[in-house]
């Protein structure tokens, strides 16, 4: 039974390193994506229009569409992370929670088995 227990703890450690390697990507290319939104305004903001007229009316709306972008993937960012954390933890307590019963069978079996 012991062997069971070992295997169980090898594949729950596999499935804590995934969660953490795939949570920490899942930061990496939110933060990444911000970066590219916030450069993207800036370009649109910076080309140069004149101060009155169609050409600074076309430069505000794209500043405010591109600030509303950026906004709305900023608070959607910081949920995504928020969702990732709460599932992974959520994850990581069943796996324990199925250790546990693992560790119970097995010790229920032994006692069985020596009867």
């Amino acid at each position: 039974m012991e062997n069971g227990l070992e295997f169980f703890d090898a594949w729950v450690k596999s499935q804590k390193e995934f969660l953490q390697t795939w949570s920490n990507s899942q930061k990496e290319f939110l933060s990444h994506w911000n970066e590219s939104i916030k450069k993207l305004q800036e370009s649109f903001v910076n080309l140069g229009v004149s101060p009155e007229g169609a050409g600074k009316e076309i430069s505000d709306l794209f500043r405010s569409t591109f600030n509303n972008l950026a906004s709305s993937t900023k608070v959607f960012s910081d949920e995504a992370v928020k969702i990732q954390e709460t599932w992974k933890a959520t994850a990581e307590k069943q796996m324990e929670m199925s250790r546990e019963m693992v560790k119970h069978f097995s010790q229920l079996f032994e006692r069985a088995g020596q009867k």
